[in-house]
């Protein structure tokens, strides 16, 4: 099943030029168009700054194209009213970072618990899904320390149970590995490959990193906003 279908998607920023007087358009993506499907892992791979995070903004829900449709479900997703994209935003989708966004505040198992308390959820089964989370990733023993008592590994493993708390449809991964050493690397796409099998959870993860394409259905490359 198609999840999203992107139909000559662009996104640019207009500039002023006042020693000519002319609008410049800087396009980030243009003209691009993609399908991918239910229960995918896709790894979007290419150079820093050529549009790999914009394109995860926009099918999140963060940021709207410039141009074109981004279809979800047969949808389209920036047609929605603000009240529905909210509860795209908390429930269909999980990001995950690649540098945590942790609450230092918090304890880990208050960080998971974040999406469940904004969504209203009953405590017990929030924390009945947190336990249940925390134990799969090899963290249950962890749940009262602070994210600054963690290894980077441990902090996106934790990371990785809050984008799975409110059970969403995708996954939008960015640079997910990309503060972490080559064991950690590994064992953080074993863990989303085990999410996208066990779970049957859509993956979409951008990287510069090509090393990672080994663990993808579909790869694709990005070059100056274009794939």
């Amino acid at each position: 099943m198609e999840l999203y279908t992107l139909n000559e998607v662009s996104k640019y920023y207009e500039r002023w030029n006042i020693r000519t007087r002319e609008k410049n358009i800087n396009y980030v993506i243009k003209n691009l168009n993609l399908t991918i499907k239910d229960n995918e892992f896709i790894v979007v791979v290419g150079k820093s700054g050529i549009g790999k995070t914009t394109l995860l903004k926009m099918l999140g829900g963060i940021e709207k194209p410039s141009a074109g449709s981004i279809f979800y479900t047969n949808k389209e997703l920036y047609q929605c009213k603000e009240s529905e994209m909210e509860g795209y935003r908390r429930k269909e989708i999980g990001f995950i970072f690649q540098d945590y966004r942790l609450l230092d505040e918090m304890t880990v198992r208050e960080n998971i618990l974040v999406p469940q308390i904004l969504d209203g959820a009953r405590s017990t089964i929030a924390e009945r899904k947190m336990k249940k989370l925390t134990k799969v990733l090899g963290i249950s023993e962890k749940k009262d320390y602070y994210p600054y008592e963690l290894s980077g590994g441990e902090k996106q493993r934790v990371a990785i149970c809050r984008a799975l708390i409110n059970e969403p449809k995708v996954i939008l991964a960015d640079e997910p590995t990309g503060n972490l050493d080559t064991f950690n690397t590994e064992l953080i796409l074993e863990i989303l490959l085990r999410i996208k099998i066990e779970l049957k959870k859509t993956i979409i993860l951008v990287t510069h990193d090509k090393g990672i394409c080994k663990f993808a259905d579909r790869i694709i490359e990005m070059k100056n906003g274009k794939l």
